[in-house]
């Protein structure tokens, strides 16, 4: 995962992880390999694909709330002039 240095203070003193099991409000993800930094406790853990996939169904987009007004208004307008058109 790393080239043997931390990505966030530099450090060398990373330590690769075993299996390890984190939990979430939503789902519980058990995780091959991950590395800790000591100086800084950096954790950077590799997340299988399957349980990417549920968390983050294709298609879904997580949008701020400016940007999900924002298709919102325009799915409005689309709708009232495309029966102006016909």
């Amino acid at each position: 995962m790393w080239d043997g240095r931390c990505p966030v203070c530099g450090s060398g003193e990373v330590v690769d992880a075993g299996t390890l099991t984190v939990s979430g409000a939503r789902m519980q993800v058990t995780v091959e390999h991950a590395s800790l930094c000591t100086l800084c406790g950096h954790l950077e853990l590799a997340i299988p694909q399957p349980a990417l996939v549920r968390l983050y169904p294709p298609g879904v987009r997580y949008l701020t709330r400016a940007l999900r007004d924002q298709l919102r208004q325009r799915r409005r307008l689309r709708r009232r002039y495309s029966g102006l058109a016909t």
